[in-house]
């Protein structure tokens, strides 16, 4: 007989050890902020931060350009761009006046709407949106289609240049050439402030737009101007020659000063100007913080919750975790679908594909199975075409009447302890394997691609991580994904799938140090899978040997709806009761049921005839006397 590491025995323990854990510790799983509530920027970062509350007054109609970054915080590119776009914020600071720098996350539930008006499509997204702007078709800001820094300033000076000066745009530089006919500099200070001490001339080649760049760097230094000299004719005039000095600065009185400079950058100029600048003691205007308020939460509380639910975690590392699996749910249907302008096509039949999967094979209680029911039946009445929008407002009605749906709203198997790490993609790699299990061992289809098909379409269509998305398409045809043909085979397809991308991922930054990516399941969770017998089920697979029959009932056996860990579920009642639960309401009636009736009416025949014999045996040995209670009461007279 086969000895398996993770039994039954070992999970009732540990389920039983779960529910004896404190009610603060549950608690805390509420209460603990998941991945994309945090986002990838904060308040210490120069990255204007913009939501569905603040985004149509800092972007539209403005007399300034706005750069947004719309990201996703679970995507591993979007978090690996993440430290440059902050870069990026630091190197353009000095535009802020006329180009804030800000971004966007698309994974936070509230933005859906925006992130779906403005038909992203991809994470993570750079728009550039000029002065004035208000959306209309086709028009959803200018997409900056590189994610080099020096790239994106370059794209980001030529739309800056380009903009058509209006009245109301009192802070916009002037960009315009230095006209050839200006001689003197009489005439080069001519309708400039009075306060204007120096002009400050750059010369740019052509196709540069290194001296726009430097005008947006000191557009907050006050008492000056910089022009830009784009006829080496005209820069000869200020000792500019296009080699060694091809910067000038000119004086009310006429003085001349050429200078050259380290390199050929804006960084070397502006460093080059801002020295000059100084000594003649003019300093920048000086930068206000903004006045952000925060909530002062208990951090050290916050700390013992982490810390808690980390352990309870690497002590089961068997164990799955219904939250894990409805927090998969919920992300995808009230945030990933949603954000979807248009659904028609090979889309929508991916859409429905994966409804038809959900519903049949979801773990949530009635509520949330009524919702998917429904929602699955709404999405199968269009059969042409449907909006991410009327896929929203008949969710969010399906929602309210049936409230409430999820037992929990907290990561647990999938918690992070690093920022934007693990949570969704997590908890979505357990729902589609949770899946595989189930359509093995229900009869309820005989297509084995079934689950597959519907994570291949959804992952392809909707998942919000473009290049995620692109790796496990490349990666589902190498491995031959369509060539499964039984529903054992799905489940294990799945598995090594999901194991290669934990190979290629191993050492990422995007890693969470405390819950590295390993290859699973570890010998010490499955020795028996880590079989080194040359057998016909053992498969080579990555630089190890599996015993895939091992591995697939050890799956099975994780993955069995009764061995789901409710550890940080805060309404059970919502849920179908385990088995477990259930055979211990019918005992009673089950005993009766198993015992022959006429047996029962023996056993208690046969009780009432021994208590009169014992009743007969007693009273021949004397009886029972009477005691003189009277004489008692009234005593001796």
């Amino acid at each position: 007989m086969t000895v398996f590491v993770v039994s039954v025995p070992c999970f009732l323990f540990v389920l039983t050890q779960a529910a004896l854990l404190p009610p603060s510790t549950h608690q805390a799983l509420i209460k603990h902020e998941s991945p994309a509530e945090l986002g990838l920027y904060n308040n210490s970062d120069k990255v204007k931060i913009l939501t569905n509350n603040n985004f149509n007054q800092e972007v539209l109609h403005r007399n300034h350009s706005i750069l947004v970054e719309f990201y996703n915080s679970y995507c591993g590119h979007c978090k690996r761009f993440a430290p440059l776009y902050k870069d990026l914020a630091g190197i353009l600071f000095g535009w802020r006046d006329i180009l804030p720098v800000s971004a966007i996350d698309c994974a936070a539930e509230e933005n859906n709407g925006i992130c779906r008006q403005y038909e992203i499509m991809g994470y993570p997204s750079l728009r550039y949106f000029g002065p004035g702007f208000t959306p209309s078709p086709g028009n959803y800001g200018k997409p900056i289609n590189t994610l080099e820094l020096k790239d994106v300033v370059i794209s980001l000076a030529r739309f800056i240049v380009a903009e058509n000066r209006t009245a109301n745009m009192i802070d916009w530089p002037d960009f315009q050439p230095l006209p050839e006919n200006i001689q003197t500099a009489n005439e080069l200070f001519e309708g400039l402030n009075s306060l204007c001490q120096y002009v400050i001339l750059i010369y740019e080649a052509e196709n540069s737009t290194l001296a726009v760049e430097v005008i947006l760097h000191l557009n907050r230094w006050p008492d000056i101007k910089v022009r830009r000299v784009v006829d080496l004719d005209s820069a000869a005039k200020y000792r500019i020659d296009g080699l060694q000095f091809k910067i000038a600065t000119v004086s009310r009185s006429g003085n001349i000063v050429p200078h050259s400079t380290l390199e050929n950058s804006a960084e070397s100029y502006v460093d080059t100007i801002k020295s000059f600048l100084t000594k003649q003691h003019i300093t920048e205007k000086p930068y206000i913080e903004p006045n952000i308020s925060s909530t002062v939460s208990n951090l050290e509380n916050s700390e013992n919750n982490l810390k808690n639910i980390v352990n309870e975690v690497k002590r089961n590392k068997h164990l799955i975790y219904q939250a894990d699996l409805e927090m998969a749910i919920y992300y995808i249907l009230y945030n990933e679908i949603p954000k979807s302008s248009n659904i028609d096509g090979e889309k929508l039949l991916a859409l429905q594909r994966f409804l038809s999967a959900l519903n049949r094979y979801n773990p949530l209680g009635p509520n949330g199975q009524k919702i998917i029911s429904n929602v699955y039946a709404f999405v199968m009445q269009n059969q042409r075409e449907l909006s991410g929008q009327e896929f929203e407002r008949k969710l969010k009605y399906m929602t309210e009447i049936n409230r409430p749906i999820f037992s929990s709203n907290a990561y647990v198997g999938c918690i992070a302890t690093k920022p934007n790490s693990r949570g969704y993609t997590c908890s979505l790699w357990q729902l589609f394997h949770y899946m595989t299990v189930q359509a093995a061992n229900l009869d309820k289809s005989q297509d084995p691609l079934e689950i597959l098909q519907a994570m291949h379409g959804y992952v392809k269509y909707y998942f919000g991580c473009t290049e995620c998305s692109e790796h496990f398409q490349n990666m589902a045809a190498n491995r031959k994904i369509w060539n499964t043909s039984t529903k054992d085979e799905a489940i294990l397809w799945l598995w090594a799938a999901h194991n290669e991308v934990n190979q290629r991922l191993a050492g990422d930054v995007t890693e969470d140090p405390n819950f590295p990516k390993v290859q699973f399941p570890t010998n010490s969770s499955c020795p028996l899978c880590h079989d080194e017998g040359n057998t016909k089920s053992t498969e080579t697979y990555p630089d190890k040997k599996w015993n895939k029959m091992k591995v697939l009932q050890f799956l099975k056996n994780i993955y069995n709806p009764e061995y789901i860990s409710r550890f940080g579920v805060t309404n059970e009642s919502l849920l179908q009761p385990l088995l477990e639960k259930l055979r211990r309401k019918r005992m009673i009636g089950n005993v009766f049921s198993d015992v022959d009736m006429r047996m029962g009416m023996l056993l208690y025949g046969f009780c009432i005839v021994m208590l009169m014999v014992a009743f007969k045996l007693f009273g021949l040995k004397g009886g029972y006397r009477k005691k003189p209670y009277g004489h008692d009461l009234l005593g001796k007279v």
